[in-house]
């Protein structure tokens, strides 16, 4: 005799006794049939159970990373923002800076133009300057030859006559301490 063992099923039709077959071979096979039936059975329910717990696991991984991925797009779009208000302040301030360096450039320039004028203005002052200022000393040269020349002629005897402008005036040295201090020329001419 053969034993059979008992299995302990957990759910009850598995768990209700099967009905007794006395003699025939093909009550053996058809019990052997149903257990083989149900253990496929088993494992198609082990695998669709395994299969819909993995779909769900997917499901709340989906969801997890559709809003994780929701966050991190609104973040995104928050420091974009950002960034983009930030970029227009920096070019707003890039364009006064150049405008204002363009400005300085400009009143650089127009500066340096002023001082070269300024420079070839005073260049001419100058040189009109010393030319006005030469004359007059010329002319107080002149003018004290002429006195020294008139005031030697008068001490030399009145024999020699006197000559309207001489050729070449006297050094002031030539005067000697006949001359009067007053005809002498001025130290600063």
């Amino acid at each position: 005799m053969r034993r059979r063992s008992r299995r302990v099923y957990r759910y009850r039709e598995v768990n209700k006794p099967m009905a007794a077959n006395s003699r025939s071979t093909g009550g053996r096979s058809a019990g052997s049939a149903v257990a083989r039936e149900l253990d496929q059975l088993r494992k198609k329910v082990k695998e669709l159970t395994l299969r819909l717990e993995r779909e769900a696991k997917a499901r709340k991984l989906a969801a997890r990373l559709a809003a994780e991925a929701k966050k991190a797009r609104e973040q995104l779009t928050r420091e974009i923002k950002a960034l983009r208000e930030h970029g227009r302040k920096l070019a707003s301030q890039l364009k006064s800076t150049l405008g204002d360096a363009s400005k300085r450039e400009q009143a650089f320039k127009a500066a340096r133009a002023k001082v070269a004028e300024l420079k070839v203005e005073l260049g001419h002052k100058t040189a009109d300057l010393r030319r006005k200022s030469g004359e007059p000393r010329k002319l107080a040269e002149d003018s004290a030859h002429r006195a020294a020349a008139i005031i030697r002629g008068d001490a030399q005897h009145a024999a020699e006559p006197v000559e309207a402008e001489p050729a070449a005036p006297p050094a002031p040295s030539e005067l000697g301490s006949e001359s009067h201090p007053s005809d002498k020329p001025t130290p600063d001419g």
